[in-house]
């Protein structure tokens, strides 16, 4: 008898994980304009270079990357959440930043999310 108890507590435990699990909220992309268009040109553990050479003016950061920073992949109109390891040399990615940018050379700030373009 003491057996069938366990047995139908642990039949309620798992099927409340099942619930909870499923129930996970699904990351969005924000959808505000980014705020840099660049490309990739050196990753490091934790950090990207990027750079834009628009209007024949060249622009570069240097990104942080947290455990906080959203990175999706652009499928057609679609966004697919990935991670920091789907980030590589010449991709063309959108930033947007969290926080303030320190105008250094280059300049340096920590990303709120980036999304690789197609």
């Amino acid at each position: 008898m003491k057996h069938l108890k366990l047995l139908g507590l642990a039949g309620l435990l798992l099927g409340l994980t099942v619930v909870f699990v499923n129930c996970a909220p699904e990351v969005q992309p924000l959808e505000t304009e980014a705020d840099f268009t660049g490309f990739i040109t050196g990753v490091q553990s934790g950090q990207i270079s990027v750079e834009s050479h628009a209007d024949k003016i060249v622009t570069k950061y240097t990104i942080t990357i947290t455990g906080d920073t959203m990175i999706f992949r652009q499928d057609g109109d679609s966004f697919v959440s990935t991670g920091f390891s789907a980030l590589a040399n010449q991709q063309w990615i959108e930033i947007w930043f969290s926080g303030p940018v320190m105008e250094s050379w280059p300049m340096q700030a920590t990303a709120q999310q980036i999304v690789i373009l197609e």
